[in-house]
């Protein structure tokens, strides 16, 4: 099966459905129309309404949703519409109510099934051009250069890590960003997890450490799978920022995105407006729009959860979904 990104491996699922603090599953929709492949997390909702348990689902960490893989000359809808309808008896079968996708920003697969699904736009990721002759002059402000060219002056080191084994030293520094960021507790990951899902990942995931004076004082975390290479978790020490060890991270990494013959390297979104800005430094149109996909699938029961919420006087935010959960 030809999966068009990392995001969308089994592997990647099952290493990520404890965040979500549930069981990945797979619907797969396949036939003479085409192939639509759906990564979830099945989890049970949080109220008990008697003698039946009910789930919504959510996609795992990342960017992924339903995807049409293959589709047969221009039926691509009518094989979308069809999904729709058995994944719907899927979900009243499995007693699922409700839907939340984090769809892939550079795939646009939330394009394919905005019929289905309510959309919501969530500002957007950026990414890298690893196409281009010269990223480092073509893709990079020139702000971004300097800092790259003073972190090499003053003698900032790097080292891959393809085994992992400097997994402990990233998180310490991981910890350390966390409270200063003051980031959801969603994103904080403990070493074992990090270690399990580098070895789960086989060979997917490395390190590119930087080191001052032999002391770790940067560390990102990558992921590789088709055309794309992945930023996926940062760590500093920011008693050592204005060494501008993250940038000259980035960087490397862009190095062995392309000469590896990856397209782009995605560097992700933001929670701060000054971090986005950071990242904007890095690229020159490499935005894509990110959208959130949401659906009920039983009415009658999403609503009895909602209800129960209101009866016993606690606070809906109605900006989240399910709304029984926010």
């Amino acid at each position: 099966m030809n999966l068009p990104d990392i995001y969308f491996l089994p592997e990647w699922g099952k290493a990520n459905q404890m965040i979500d603090k549930g069981e990945v599953c797979i619907f797969e929709y396949k036939n003479y129309l085409g192939h639509v492949y759906y990564q979830f997390i099945k989890r049970q909702v949080p109220d008990d309404l008697g003698h039946v348990t009910y789930y919504d689902i959510i996609t795992p960490y990342g960017f992924s949703g339903p995807i049409v893989l293959a589709y047969a000359n221009s039926n691509k809808k009518v094989l979308i519409t069809k999904f729709d309808k058995a994944f719907n008896e899927y979900c009243l079968h499995e007693h699922i109510i409700a839907e939340y996708v984090r769809f892939s920003p550079w795939l646009r697969n939330h394009l394919d099934f905005r019929t289905i699904y309510t959309l919501k736009y969530n500002k957007y990721t950026l990414y890298t051009d690893l196409t281009v002759r010269d990223f480092f002059m073509e893709e990079y402000c020139s702000k971004i250069r300097t800092k790259i060219r003073k972190a090499e002056k003053i003698g900032v080191q790097l080292e891959y890590d393809f085994s992992g084994s400097s997994l402990r030293e990233f998180h310490r520094l991981y910890q350390s960003t966390f409270e200063k960021n003051a980031m959801s507790e969603y994103y904080l990951f403990n070493l074992d997890f990090l270690i399990r899902t580098f070895k789960s990942l086989d060979n997917r995931q490395f390190l590119i450490n930087a080191l001052f004076e032999d002391e770790y004082i940067s560390s990102g975390i990558f992921m590789e799978f088709g055309d794309y290479l992945h930023f996926h978790l940062v760590a500093n020490n920011y008693q050592h920022y204005p060494k501008n060890a993250n940038s000259l991270i980035m960087n490397e990494a862009a190095k062995w995105g392309q000469k590896n013959g990856k397209k782009q390297l995605h560097i992700g979104g933001a929670f701060t407006n000054e971090l986005f800005a950071y990242k904007k430094q890095f690229t020159r149109n490499g935005k894509c729009d990110f959208h959130i996909g949401q659906k009920i699938r039983d009415e009658e029961i999403y609503n009895k959860l909602v209800d129960l919420r209101i009866k016993r006087g606690e606070t809906i935010n109605s900006n989240y979904f399910p709304l029984y959960r926010g």
